[in-house]
């Protein structure tokens, strides 16, 4: 028993117990042994009367034989059963040979629940993240799939690596004898690539010698890699977003194979990836629009399924991205060549990858000192394209139709300073829009400069911060002194709170003005708080509770959009408390407590006091 009293030691949540509690459990607690094919309860049989803690091994939650979720070591499962009291939502399978479980009677798992606050948050979170999450469709099971299943689940292609110094005729028949179409070539730590492609096009074509040829002169450096532990929806976003149809997949520094775009799309997941294929190649705005109205389709399902919130906003910018750069080809086709580099920012939410569902565009532009003339005619047709393709235009006028969102890289690298030096509320609000801004097409080269400049400036400049923080504790979120929730009294959202306002706006903006404070660059909110935790600024736990909180918050207001945009209303942020689940309004309660929680670490941080 002392090792199981080990393992729950080391378990969250069961590891926020005293270690008494710890201790007196093992007395109730059963260890079971499955071997592969087990089946430990069956979809819609009785409520379960055992909760379930994985200690070895694999378990499939499936639903009408399609995979829900994917168990592990440290995973728990059958509480949603046990807390709601109706029969299991899916069927649990055994997927692996010597697999071993915990099991908790029920009453003693309710019992701790009644006693231990953290330890019921954490179930009613996960409980309400999982109310939304059993798929309906087979394009949701599809996108499941993707998010729940692992790179290192899927059979990857073995890797031929060869030395930078091989001659380039032993590479070709050692990719003959291995049935390969390419072959990793190794330069100290870096890794590149040869293809068939590459051979035809840099030997064949060119009437070359491979025998004179060494790899490292017409290998590919260096390859975009993957740790095996990612989301093989990761892995196909990172696809998309290169271009490219093979990545190097490694555990830790260890490279363990290659997925191709052929592997992923066998595993029923081509839908992203046909799309955009499809968005690269269109040659109209009406080709287009076709395309724009399927993806929103599939958004909208996503969020309906209860696809995780950054999933959502990664789906939807990697998405738009490709919309961006390709109606930036078509400008350029309709207006001609540019006359010097330029590019084109997505800002705000798109810039952050976080996007709801009420999306308008946020986009600026950058360019040499030439031109004037040439990309005001652009930006023009840029806006007018989009606005026929679909995308609703800015009602704040923040397009790069507008020349104030238009300028030259000079011309830039003022206005920040002028918003930096003079931080009224037009300036702060500019700021906050335009200071998650990332490149969609164009001269990475141009952003890169501005990034810097930005970082510069922040760095010399002792007031920004705290005024940029201060915006961050403006709006309290709305729990009365008595943790009701506060509604708006009157007017068309009655009865209603805006979550955007009051909720997520705070976490974004006070991640921000820590990011910046930090030289962190990465620009999506999710991924700043973990940048921010792994920095030692936040807690582990503090980090888990803000991203968690953040999450439920952003998980509301696109589950509330969707069903907005089904029964054919438009998309807003206003959220009714008194609709939600007795579980959903006690999360939310919680969500906003972490929210006040940090808002006071900013107050005390940059001495807010006097900024009120």
């Amino acid at each position: 028993m002392e090792e199981l009293t080990q393992f729950l030691k080391n378990t969250y949540p069961f590891n926020k117990l005293p270690e008494e509690e710890i201790k007196n459990l093992s007395q109730f607690l059963l260890k079971k042994e499955y071997k592969k094919g087990d089946v430990i309860f069956k979809e819609g049989n009785k409520p379960l009367e055992w909760l379930y803690i994985v200690i070895t091994g694999e378990v499939f939650l499936e639903k009408d034989n399609q995979l829900v979720y994917h168990l592990k070591e440290g995973d728990i499962f059958g509480y949603v059963s046990l807390l709601s009291e109706l029969p299991p939502a899916t069927t649990a399978r055994v997927v692996e040979d010597s697999t071993a479980l915990l099991e908790l009677p029920k009453k003693i798992f309710l019992e701790l629940l009644s006693k231990y606050n953290e330890f019921a948050r954490f179930f009613t979170k996960e409980l309400a993240k999982r109310v939304h999450k059993v798929p309906q469709t087979k394009t949701s099971f599809q996108m499941e799939r993707l998010i729940n299943v692992r790179v290192k689940d899927i059979k990857l292609k073995e890797p031929l690596i060869v030395d930078s110094e091989t001659i380039l005729q032993e590479a070709i028949k050692l990719m003959i004898e291995k049935d390969s179409t390419f072959c990793l070539v190794k330069v100290d730590s870096e890794a590149g690539i040869i293809t068939e492609r590459d051979i035809i096009k840099k030997v064949i074509a060119k009437d070359l010698n491979p025998q004179q040829i060494k790899v490292k002169d017409i290998a590919t450096f260096p390859v975009i890699e993957m740790s095996s532990s990612e989301p093989l929806f990761n892995a196909l976003l990172t696809m998309a977003k290169y271009g490219i149809r093979k990545l190097v997949i490694k555990d830790g520094d260890f490279i363990t194979g290659v997925l191709d775009d052929r592997t992923v799309i066998s595993h029923e997941s081509k839908n992203i990836i046909f799309l955009i294929k499809e968005i690269d190649k269109a040659k109209s705005a009406e080709e287009l629009a076709y395309l724009y109205s399927i993806a929103q389709d599939s958004i909208v399902e996503g969020v309906l399924t209860g696809m995780d919130p950054e999933y959502i906003g990664k789906y939807i910018a990697e998405l738009n991205d490709h919309f961006m750069k390709r109606v930036s080809q078509l400008t350029e086709n309709l207006v001609g060549a540019p006359p010097c580099s330029y590019t084109i920012m997505v800002i705000g939410s798109e810039g952050r990858r976080e996007q709801s569902l009420k999306t308008d565009q946020d986009n600026a532009l950058i360019y040499e000192d030439c031109g004037k003339e040439y990309f005001e005619k652009f930006s023009q047709v840029y806006i007018d394209l989009l606005l026929k393709i679909g995308f609703p235009p800015c009602p704040g006028n923040v397009m790069i139709s507008n020349p104030y969102w238009r300028k030259t890289k000079q011309d830039w690298f003022k206005e920040i300073n002028r918003w930096i030096e003079n931080p009224k509320p037009e300036n702060v609000l500019n700021i906050s829009i335009f200071f998650d801004f990332r490149n969609v097409a164009g001269s990475e080269a141009l952003v890169n400069e501005l990034r810097d400049y930005v970082k510069k400036k922040v760095k010399t400049s002792k007031t920004f911060l705290p005024f940029l923080a201060s915006e961050a504790v403006k709006f309290k979120p709305p729990l009365s002194f008595f943790k009701t929730f506060i509604v708006e009294k009157s007017g068309e959202h009655k009865g209603k709170f805006d979550i955007k306002k009051y909720g997520i706006f705070p976490v974004v903006q006070g991640v921000r003005v820590l990011t910046l404070d930090n030289e962190i660059t990465k620009t999506n909110t999710f991924e700043r708080i973990r940048e921010l935790k792994s920095k030692g600024i936040f807690t582990e736990e503090f980090a888990r509770d803000l991203e968690e909180s953040y999450r439920f918050l952003m998980n509301l207001r696109l589950r509330s959009q969707a069903i907005q945009i089904k029964e054919g209303k438009i998309p807003d942020n206003y959220i009714d408390p008194h609709i939600l689940s007795k579980n959903e309004k006690g999360i939310l309660k919680d969500s906003f407590k972490k929210i006040e929680e940090f808002q006071r670490l900013l107050f005390n941080k940059y001495n807010l006091r006097y900024f009120s």
